[in-house]
């Protein structure tokens, strides 16, 4: 196989496409510098606060932003209460300000926004209907989802000189025909296999908490956005945990749904098609509240999208009543190769321990499960069968140098692995039993969901968050699976959950980790997205009513 030299000056290419990005940002909603340049990646400050002192948005705008989920402004702006073009140009604003605090933004669409939200104010006026149940809302989108007339570089230098997307993805297209606005695509990893951020095209995306911490991937530009509540809905991607990572690195609800159920045809892969692996990567909403999911997921099932796809299954939505029985958690506190820190494990004890005084009943799962490293493991072989090793060779095209995080996400007993048929088959069969074994503890204990981390820490250090272990499972398995947040780190309350002689992986650092959020994750069974969506909104509900 041949391969194009690489390019002469790939920093200069880079740096180009970063400023004619930043070009897109209008003058009057520009922080100072002397500012802005505080905001490193060194730095341990956090800028939530930011939108609302900078002195750019108006208080209409700040009460937009800040008071409202997506499903309350759509019912807003359907009254009348609101016109889209009010809620885009505070979602514009605000998308500004984070990008230049935390560098969540690949693409800048504000311009076309603001002609689509008029768009929708008209047909409202005119028609005296809304153009669909996403009537006038701004929806951020990762960078790989294709948008007719814009880049899709996904962070690849050598993809800069490939020309705007052609057409949109099969699932941009069903949002915008539900009346949604697109405003800007956000940041994620090179080659979109680790969880920081980071890449050589348009940077490292900051934790709004604390800046020195990973705001997560590979869809941390979502995460980031929407903890400074510059985005009212997010749409990710995931394989190994991509959409639920940055939510519980950076404070933000989400879900991974079934694979195959939100169509994922159109989009950009940073690897190798036609893959004979079993995984399969899902899409899913990140946002402010469970609700938000349900009207995605929702619009983009009743739009019938396996017409449109053919790998999306025929499967529409079915409305799951909302649960008034006691529900049945499994619960899983962790493995021995990555131990809970102790904001997670008393985040996971809190939120186990207020079910049961709901009615719930906890089944410890702990002895019962397969050996949860062993498992991920296994995922990683699946994620390395392209012989080819195709993202590497878009890095080779332009001559950009891997990022370091690259090197953390993998597993040391993969080194020099190489895949083969014959070992394919194997992995088949392991997966498979792994599978039952859940299938058979979900059946034979009755569960409605499994309760556990996502990670077994906080955000950590830039480069640090190694091995997705806890949210790889349910790719493997392929369940849904959702982020909540829990809470936020405390020295003085988790000071009872430290264990002497523990080894973190990565090291528990509790001034580092103070008032970062935590988290747990919801895991429902496959294809009852509709009822996980149900039990995260009872445990949304229990842990907003005990804060």
């Amino acid at each position: 196989m041949t391969t194009s030299p690489p390019i002469a000056d790939w920093q200069e290419l880079a740096k180009s496409k970063r400023d004619s990005v930043f070009a897109k940002i209008p003058k009057a909603w520009l922080l100072p510098f002397s500012q802005t340049s505080q905001y490193t990646e060194t730095s341990t400050l956090s800028v939530l606060d930011v939108p609302r002192t900078c002195g750019i948005l108006t208080e209409k705008e700040l009460d937009i932003t800040e008071n409202h989920d997506a499903t309350e402004l759509v019912n807003m702006m359907s009254m009348g209460d609101l016109k889209s073009v009010e809620v885009v140009t505070a979602f514009c604003k605000r998308a500004a300000i984070a990008q230049q605090c935390v560098n969540c933004l690949t693409e800048i669409m504000f311009d076309e926004a603001m002609a689509r939200a008029r768009e929708c104010d008209e047909f409202l006026e005119m028609e005296g209907k809304v153009m669909g149940p996403l009537h006038g809302l701004p929806i951020s989108l990762k960078d790989s989802f294709n948008v007719k007339g814009v880049q899709a570089t996904i962070a690849f230098v050598s993809f800069i000189s490939r020309p705007p997307s052609a057409t949109n993805s099969v699932l941009v297209d069903i949002l915008h025909s539900a009346g949604a606005v697109f405003y800007c695509k956000t940041n994620l990893p090179q080659t979109m296999m680790s969880a920081d951020s980071h890449n050589n095209v348009f940077g490292r995306t900051l934790n709004p908490h604390n800046l020195s911490l990973t705001a997560g991937g590979s869809t941390g530009g979502e995460g980031a956005l929407l903890a400074m509540r510059g985005s009212a809905m997010g749409v990710t991607t995931d394989i190994a945990g991509s959409n639920r990572i940055p939510a519980l690195c950076c404070g933000i609800s989400s879900i991974k749904p079934t694979a195959s159920r939100i169509p994922f045809a159109g989009g950009v892969a940073p690897g190798r098609l036609g893959s004979p692996g079993s995984i399969l990567p899902g899409i899913g909403p990140c946002g402010r509240s469970v609700r938000d999911h349900s009207l995605f997921l929702k619009t983009v099932l009743d739009a019938h999208p396996w017409l449109l796809d053919p790998h999306t299954l025929n499967t529409p939505w079915r409305t799951a009543e909302p649960f008034t029985k006691s529900l049945r958690f499994g619960l899983i506190r962790g493995c021995k190769e990555r131990p809970l820190h102790p904001p997670i494990a008393r985040a996971l004890h809190t939120t186990a321990t207020r079910l049961k005084a709901a009615g719930h009943t906890i089944v410890l799962l702990d002895e019962k499960i397969p050996d949860l490293y062993r498992s991920a493991l296994l995922a990683f072989r699946y994620f390395l069968l392209d012989p080819k090793k195709t993202p590497l060779t878009h890095l080779q095209a332009s001559g950009e140098p891997p990022v370091p995080s690259l090197q953390t996400c993998t597993f040391r007993e993969l080194d020099g692995w190489e895949p083969s048929l014959d070992g394919l088959w194997d992995m088949n069969v392991e997966r498979a039993g792994i599978l039952q074994k859940y299938h058979g503890l979900m059946v034979g204990e009755r569960l409605d969901a499994i309760l556990m981390c996502g990670y077994q820490g906080i955000a950590p250090r830039h480069d640090t968050y190694g091995l997705p272990i806890y949210t790889v499972l349910q790719n493997l398995l392929n369940y849904p699976a959702g982020i909540l947040t829990c809470g936020k780190a405390s020295r003085e309350a988790d000071a009872a959950f430290v264990e002497e002689g523990r080894v973190y992986e990565p090291a528990y650092e509790p001034e580092a980790c103070e008032g970062v959020p935590a988290h747990v994750q919801i895991v429902g069974k496959p294809m009852m997205d509709e009822e996980l969506v149900e039990v995260m909104k009872v445990v949304e509900r229990i842990l907003k009513e005990s804060e």
